[in-house]
């Protein structure tokens, strides 16, 4: 639907149209060929700009007019924080600061939802209600509550035609964003169709309550073990996609030192938690909270922590977590070309000048040469990486761009706790451990496996429809796929076959340098068994792998 035929959208338009014009955007509109059918509202206030915006950086305009622009505005500029391999830090600086210039909608109002998604009247759930809210975004806002059963819970509430607004706003971005990709080279680069579809995923899963309450109960789980870790627990009975009915959970703010101070908490503890429970949700359960800052912890006796806020979660698949350990061994072994094979895949088909991004990524990794695992600086690396995928002309894949986005956060969270902080610590073992298990027997006997099971899948797969080419080979023969699969498993036994072979003869010199009874002449019999029988296995190996290297000649 063209938005400059639709009467209400068109009005809208108008409005935004005059905010930009008078934060000195008009060139933005004059671009999306929109100056024509909005001029009235320009001439409104192009004339001239106040004083103290023209003092102001362009970042800066553009927050305070999202900011005007309200809250399905300064919910993309939250996005938009998160996308470091697009926009330079001073532009990252501003979106975070977007705040939402709610006003709270009076209880009176909120009553009446409440009771609609709880389906019975609050007295028979709430023994109270606490008029006054405890907090307000666009969205929703925040009520404290006791339940019936005496447990303190707070009520997160949607407000009342919020959805019909944000569907509205959503609607011109769309076409806004096609506007920008085809008449503007500049906006181009920016992908706006690909961000707005972004945008519209994540506000959408933001405006059904239950998508935050499902990934605070997965979160809870995978972090169980951390004792010292709460996540507030979900009221399912009573929760909805607009009502969320959460434990309340009381402590100090992070933010308020000196308060921590006077408690005696160990900031220097807390920080480092914050860093572990952050590393294991991204490399170890691959499913992490995208929004670590100060207001989303609540510090509580005894040096526990409190995570709040799940509403912004990143995920990495399998696939995503290796790719990370490829880059940081490729910075730690100096390989260029293996840091930039990792780009050009998260380049997703963008073209590359593959020559030169090697080069760029040569320069990157030289700043870290002889660094070792631990005294590697992740953040400043990832910025590093950023600055080069915007040089090319790259979009990082939005899981990584959201990881790098909440990794900087984390570490402005810490220094705030910790002066001396360093995010890399607890990644360490992690990213050890995740190393170890990536090269380890096991794991590459069970991904030849796969890959053979996949193989055979291929070779018994029906035959295509007549006139379609089977595959991106039509001319591949089965034959030659059950040679190949055949090989892949002999491979993968001779590989088992290598592997007791060593531990045999591992376990046979051990034996016998302990002179491990019974022994022959102060030589452990069994040790000398084990020792000769894997040697000879070992022999018998090597004449057959010579065997198989002629054949393949």
């Amino acid at each position: 639907m063209n938005i400059l035929h639709t009467g209400k959208d068109l009005l809208r338009m108008n409005e935004l149209a005059t905010i930009l014009f008078k934060y000195g955007f008009a060139d933005v509109i004059r671009r999306l060929g929109l100056a024509a059918p909005v001029e009235q509202a320009g001439k409104l206030v192009r004339s001239s700009m106040r004083p103290d915006l023209l003092r102001m950086g362009t970042a800066e305009r553009l927050r305070h007019a999202m900011e005007e622009m309200g809250p399905t505005f300064v919910k993309l500029g939250q996005i938009l924080a998160t996308r470091v391999d697009l926009f330079p830090m001073d532009w990252i600086a501003e979106f975070e600061k977007l705040q939402d210039q709610a006003q709270p909608v009076p209880y009176p109002d909120i009553r009446p939802l409440i009771e609609e998604a709880l389906g019975k009247p609050v007295e028979a759930v709430f023994a109270r209600i606490d008029e006054q809210p405890l907090g307000v975004a666009s969205i929703g806002q925040v009520h404290g509550a006791l339940t019936r059963r005496g447990e303190k819970v707070v009520l997160k509430v949607q407000k009342p035609g919020i959805r019909d607004k944000i569907d509205s706003d959503l609607r011109l971005l769309d076409q806004l964003a096609k506007l920008a990709s085809d008449n503007s080279v500049d906006l181009r680069r920016y992908r706006p169709v690909e961000l707005v579809r972004e945008f519209r995923r994540s506000l959408m899963r933001e405006l059904d309550f239950t998508v935050e309450a499902r990934n605070a109960d997965r979160i809870r789980k995978n972090l169980r073990s951390l004792k010292w870790l709460t996540v507030p627990k979900v009221y399912w009975d009573y929760s909805s996609s607009t009502l969320q009915v959460q434990q309340r959970v009381d402590g100090m703010p992070a933010r308020a030192l000196e308060q921590l101070d006077q408690a005696g908490i160990d900031r220097k503890l807390v920080a480092r938690r914050g860093a572990m429970v952050a590393w294991k949700m991204a490399l170890e359960d691959g499913f992490f909270h995208a929004d670590p800052h100060p207001g989303n912890f609540i510090i509580q006796p005894g040096n526990r922590i409190a995570m709040l806020d799940f509403g912004m979660v990143g995920k990495l698949s399998n696939s995503r977590r290796e790719q990370i350990l490829q880059i940081i061994k490729a910075t730690v072994f100096r390989d260029a070309e293996q840091g930039a094979a990792v780009l050009t895949h998260w380049a997703e088909g963008q073209p590359v000048k593959l020559d030169q991004l090697v080069a760029d990524v040569e320069d990157v990794i030289s700043q870290y040469h002889g660094v070792s695992l631990a005294e590697l600086n992740i953040p400043a690396l990832l910025n590093d990486i950023t600055a080069l995928v915007r040089n090319h002309n790259l979009i990082l894949p939005s899981d990584i761009a959201l990881l790098i986005k909440a990794l900087i956060t984390l570490e402005g969270f810490g220094r705030m706790l910790n002066p001396d902080f360093d995010l890399m610590t607890e990644a360490e073992p992690l990213i050890k451990r995740m190393i170890r298990s990536r090269y380890s027997p096991t794991r590459l006997a069970r991904s030849l496996s796969l890959r053979a099971l996949d193989m055979v899948d291929r070779v018994y797969a029906p035959p295509p429809p007549a006139g379609q080419p089977a595959g991106n080979d039509p001319h591949l023969d089965p034959r030659h796929l059950e040679r190949m699969v055949t090989r892949l498993e002999k491979g993968q036994y001779r590989l088992v076959q290598t592997l007791l072979v060593s531990a045999g003869t591992l376990a046979g010199a051990l034996l016998l340098s302990g002179r491990v009874p019974p022994t022959l002449w102060g030589i452990s019999v069994f040790g000398l068994i084990i020792f000769l029988g894997s040697a000879g296995w070992a022999g018998w190996l090597m004449l057959v792998s010579r065997r198989h290297l002629r054949e393949w000649e």
